[in-house]
């Protein structure tokens, strides 16, 4: 099999040595600068995307966007590949000649070597990414990449999940944020957390939760306009009525259906302090209503949980959101207190999502 080999491959060699033959130059490859086993480090950094050689500035066209776990770490089909026509990418930044920039700014060095991505908003730390750079991309000779390509990448939002806890459980839980600015809200949030006890890491998806609208639950029954509330005493009242403390969890069920459903998971880490509490902090990440159009970026929660007597996780704490987009219109940063409540698992109510694997 040797001997049949060699003559080919000496030919080759020969062929590929000769005089006159040309060399395949390719178009420019991209490179992400800092990146580090998939990793950035500082969210609030540019991006900055390197070319191994001069970019026509014509043909350099970029989009970031958000994955999901269907994306099959980064290597199925986004959202506009698939023949799902519900299906779209979920764009974060874009920049185009010919349409400018959405979602920040982006600036090619005099060189053509060099991309400066500055968002208008800090990219969410823990969520998976991804910058496309579309087919086209070439060199001032005309050298042309012929299909989408794709950077995969997250950022270490800077805490490390590395201790175990014995202090905090894996179980459904119910949050209670009192946000205070730019505009006052309460959010209630039906969550569920996979907690891995070895680590202190854990995965979280928190849903919309709203009152139960069964109005039967009350003797008499609500009328139609009202719904029951049992906690802290049975009363019909608008389902519109603010919880008082998360300890009301029963009188509440998901609506992750929109417009006014949503739901969405994070990562973060629970680590066990010296008193006995918890410390809890999660990763940050974008929070979309669609009715009123209303986002969240970058929102993060973190506080402290201790066990009651009657063995329930209790926590207290803040939430922080680094923008608030009303529609697309930008309103400053959001802040405000963070109560929470473990759920008993005979009193989950049904239907509550839970986190999707792959994060």
């Amino acid at each position: 099999m040797i001997r049949r080999l060699y003559p080919a491959l000496l030919g080759a060699a020969l062929l590929a040595a000769a005089p006159g033959c040309a060399v395949y130059e390719g178009p420019p490859q991209v490179t992400l600068d800092g990146v580090a086993n998939g990793y950035l480090k500082d969210a609030k950094a540019p991006i900055i995307l390197a070319f191994s050689k001069p970019a026509e500035p014509a043909t350099v066209r970029v989009k970031i966007v958000r994955l999901s776990a269907k994306d099959t770490e980064g290597e199925g089909d986004l959202g506009d590949e698939d023949e799902d026509p519900k299906t779209k990418l979920d764009i974060l930044f874009s920049t185009d000649p010919e349409t400018g920039h959405v979602g920040g700014f982006a600036f090619l060095a005099e060189d053509h070597t060099k991309l400066t991505i500055t968002p208008k908003a800090a990219f969410p730390a823990g969520a998976s990414l991804a910058i496309l750079i579309e087919k086209g991309l070439s060199d001032a000779e005309g050298h042309v990449t012929l299909t989408r390509k794709r950077i995969v990448f997250t950022y270490d939002f800077g805490v490390k999940c590395d201790q175990p806890t014995v202090g905090f459980h894996s179980g459904t839980f119910f949050f209670l944020a009192e946000v205070k600015e730019p505009i006052g809200a309460q959010v209630r949030l039906l969550t569920v957390l996979n907690v891995d006890e070895a680590t202190g890491a854990f995965v979280g998806r928190f849903t919309n939760a709203v009152r139960n609208p069964d109005p039967n639950r009350c003797s008499p029954a609500c009328s139609s306009t009202e719904v029951c509330r049992l906690f802290p005493e049975q009363k019909c009242v608008a389902p519109s009525e603010r919880a008082g403390t998360a300890a009301e969890f029963p009188d509440y069920i998901p609506n992750v259906t929109p417009p006014t459903g949503f739901s969405f998971q994070t990562t973060g880490c629970v680590i066990d302090q010296a008193d006995g509490t918890v410390a809890f902090i999660t990763a940050p990440v974008d929070v979309v209503v669609k009715s009123p159009p209303v986002t969240l970026r970058n929102t993060q929660i973190t506080g402290s949980f201790k066990v009651e007597a009657d063995k329930s996780l209790v926590g207290t704490g803040s939430i922080s959101a680094d923008d608030v987009l009303l529609g697309t219109t930008t309103s400053g940063k959001a802040s405000g207190g963070m109560s929470a409540h473990s759920i008993p698992d005979d009193q989950v109510p049904k239907d509550v999502p839970q986190p999707e694997p792959g994060m």
